[in-house]
This record gives structure tokens, sequence and C-alpha cells, in this order.
């Protein structure tokens, strides 16, 4: 098993997801007949990761049911969830850790590569080639490859950026430390501040390289559309992604 700890950020009251927000959390809801967690929670079991915690707010009831007991997760609720944004769930899920961790968003398929990209040693922030997702959170990084910008606005910076927000990042055990303090600094000034926000503070601090994955299939699930996307073009690639890991492994 590998000596770090996953932390997946599920606290968002899912607003854009409407009807079906106001039901479930989104990493609960199905895609390819699984919720989204439960699939993270597989492939990171696959990737020798077994202490995983999982920061609830919005219908936390749902994830204790899902997951309570489960072996190797945690489940933190974050109380303050409907009135802040992602950095202080990040900031709940990093108290006591003193490891290096892997944070990956909720609402995500993905297939392995992803996570594995962010497991070679250190600070590693994935992001992919375009997507025509219709929801692209872009990467800004300096000459040596570290993140120094992420924004939903395209042209926020005046040079080209250089990937998409996948939603997986590594932070070695000194950077979790400095997340901590990072992140109440910022949420000091902008409560509801989101964790993006945080790792680009963290990035003036100490180098958050980035790498870039062209043809990593995955998707993000904000909305419907957004989910019938993830659906039906993303997961069969996901799937067969997951089925040619598994085969490797079984032949290897």
């Amino acid at each position: 098993m590998k000596d770090l700890t996953a932390i997946i950020v599920a606290a968002g009251l899912g607003v854009r997801m409407g009807p079906r927000g106001k039901l479930m959390p989104k990493g609960l809801i199905k895609v390819g007949g699984r919720p989204m967690v439960a699939q993270s929670l597989d492939t990171l079991r696959a990737a020798g990761i077994g202490r995983v915690r999982i920061v609830t707010g919005h219908l936390n009831e749902q994830y204790e049911e899902a997951f309570g007991g489960a072996p190797g997760v945690e489940l933190i609720h974050n109380p303050l969830y409907s009135t802040t944004g992602s950095l202080r769930t990040l900031a709940t899920a990093l108290d006591g850790i003193e490891g290096p961790v892997v944070i990956l968003e909720s609402d995500l398929i993905y297939a392995p590569e992803g996570l594995e990209a962010a497991l070679t040693g250190g600070n590693l922030l994935v992001t992919s080639g375009p997507t025509g997702a219709g929801d692209e959170v872009y990467v800004w990084t300096d000459a040596e490859g570290a993140l120094i910008e992420i924004s939903k606005d395209a042209a926020a910076r005046p040079e080209p950026h250089f990937g998409e927000l996948v939603g997986i990042t590594a932070l070695d055990a000194a950077s979790v430390a400095l997340m901590r303090v990072v992140a109440e600094e910022v949420l000091t000034e902008t409560p509801a501040e989101h964790y993006e926000a945080g790792l680009v503070a963290l990035g003036r601090k100490v180098p958050v390289p980035c790498v870039r994955i062209d043809d990593l299939p995955w998707a993000e699930v904000d909305d419907e559309t957004m989910l019938a996307h993830a659906e039906q073009e993303v997961y069969p690639r996901v799937a067969a992604a997951r089925e040619a890991r598994m085969a490797g492994a079984r032949t290897s």
C-alpha cells in the first residue's frame, strides 16, 4: 500500500444539477451504473491507496449510508458547507494529516492513468488536453511547468493555457502542512473561496508542477448536460481503459 491519504472533496450543494442535485450529492450520481465516488474508490484501491477521507456536506447522511464502515474510508463532515466553498472543505480534510495526499473532486469519472500520473512523487497537478466539455477550467504554468493560475476564463492570462484542470492533485507532506496555513489565509479574505484558489496561492510559495495527458478519458459532472456527455461519450472510454489496465495486470 502507498503511504499517502486520498481526499475526496464531496461537500458541494450540487445546485447546477437542479432537482437531481437536491435529491443526492453529486458524487453519488451514477455514471455507467455506479456512483462516481464508488468508481473513484475502486481506482484508488487498485493503485494501492488504502486510506481515503471523504469530506461531506450536502446530504452527508447518504455518504454515511453508502460508505460508513467501508474498509479504509473515513467520513468527515464540513458543517460550514452551505456558506463556504470547496477550499474550506479541503482545509477540513487536511486537519490532522501529516503525510502526503492526493486530492480528488467527487464528481469525476476518469481513466486510471489520470490518478497514476499524480502518484509519481511530490507535488503534481493533473491536466488534460481540450475536452470541449463546455465548462472547462484552464491551467497556466510558468517556464518550468509549475502552476501559476487556474481560471474558467480562457483569457485570464495573455499567454496560452497549459491544459484543462482534471481535478486530481498530489501534495507532498511539506506542502500539506503549508496548505493548511495558506488555506486559512485565503479563507480569511474570502470565506466562500474554491480550492483551486488555494492551490494557486500554494503555488506562489512552493512549486506545484503540472502534467498534461492529452488523450485522457475523463469528465466532470456539474449539470444534466455534462452528465449526459459523461454517460454517452466519456464513460465507454473510461471503462475500456480500466479493462485494459486490469487485463495487463492479469498477464503481468
